[in-house]
């Protein structure tokens, strides 16, 4: 079959790594597939969605059915593909979700035709958690979307910035990206910028390390102004602690930003030395990589150059072409 339908749960749709993945690979149909939408409200985290999901997918009898997220379906008589990113929800969940996806999750997914992920290092932790055959477990990277370029406008605020880009999970370690912020000799002109609104802990800490008018928060940061602000920032830093990707390094290099990343999770096998690496548990190790980004003139040209290329690497039509490759043969 050169041709099929396709059924995507799009729930998962909107502005998360999971949903970009997803709308981007959906936008580039190969001719004469046709793409079909669960159109479904449940919550994706209610413990019934695999059962309700196998149902909905039944009911449409596609040649397909693609979850761009963790959920799989039950008692499904259509072949399915599941994308797992990461394996965050095992390594930061409770104990109810970590026993969800050890006895509901994983059952259904070595009934999957296949699991997409995002890089190696996913790959590898998901076959571990798994024990699903080598070949049923396949990675496809994310992209970088086209107006992540050099060329175009800054954001300019009035100072000098370094960057966060993410949502506020425990993972992203932000509380000792603040602690090395604050203890880090910059000049007090040098702000640090997170996009999207601060949670109350987090805001707690900044009054506490009495850094409130050094730090900003830009709120809900519409995709098409994104590029601006990577490139008016002098570094971006995502020092998270687990990451099955990390889009924010490959979108600020694309930008033409050096970026100051954690040496833990995918994010060396998605830098490729062309990031400045530091340990995402070492307090003092972060502040001085803060320090040396935003002082060492010549660390950051050398770190734009490499990152230029590298984010070269990353296209969501080599992307979408890798999976509707994988969709299409999943029903040959």
């Amino acid at each position: 079959m050169n041709k099929m339908k396709l059924l995507v749960d799009d729930r998962w749709f909107g502005p998360t790594g999971i949903g970009r993945f997803a709308s981007e690979i959906i936008q580039r149909v190969p001719p004469g597939n046709t793409v079909d939408y669960l159109s479904k409200t449940w919550a994706i985290k209610n413990p019934l969605s695999p059962l309700l999901l196998g149902i909905a997918v039944n009911r449409k009898a596609p040649d397909l059915f693609w979850s761009p997220g963790f959920m799989p379906p039950m008692n499904c008589k259509i072949p399915y593909i599941v994308t797992m990113h990461d394996l965050i929800h095992i390594k930061y969940g409770s104990k109810h979700q970590i026993f969800y996806y050890n006895n509901v999750i994983r059952p259904l997914l070595r009934k999957s035709a296949c699991v997409l992920t995002v890089s190696e290092y996913s790959r590898g932790a998901i076959l571990d958690w798994s024990q699903l055959p080598h070949n049923k477990v396949i990675t496809v990277y994310n992209g970088i979307s086209k107006g992540y370029t050099t060329v175009g406008p800054k954001f300019d605020p009035g100072y000098n910035y370094i960057l966060y880009v993410g949502n506020k999970r425990q993972n992203k370690n932000l509380k000792r990206l603040l602690n090395a912020y604050a203890n880090s000799r910059l000049p007090d002109d040098i702000k640090l910028v997170l996009t999207g609104e601060a949670t109350s802990e987090l805001s707690e800490l900044i009054s506490y390390l009495n850094i409130s008018s050094r730090t900003v928060f830009l709120g809900y940061v519409p995709e098409k102004d994104l590029p601006s602000v990577y490139r008016g920032a002098t570094a971006l830093i995502l020092v998270a602690l687990h990451e099955g990707f990390g889009i924010p390094i490959i979108e600020a290099m694309a930008c033409g930003t050096p970026v100051l990343a954690a040496n833990s999770g995918a994010l060396p096998e998605i830098s490729e030395n062309a990031t400045l690496l530091v340990d995402p548990y070492n307090l003092d190790e972060i502040s001085f990589g803060i320090e040396k980004i935003v002082n060492d003139s010549s660390l950051r040209k050398e770190l734009v150059s490499s990152g230029l290329k590298r984010a070269r690497k990353f296209s969501w039509d080599t992307t979408a072409s890798r999976a509707w490759k994988i969709f299409i043969s999943a029903v040959q």
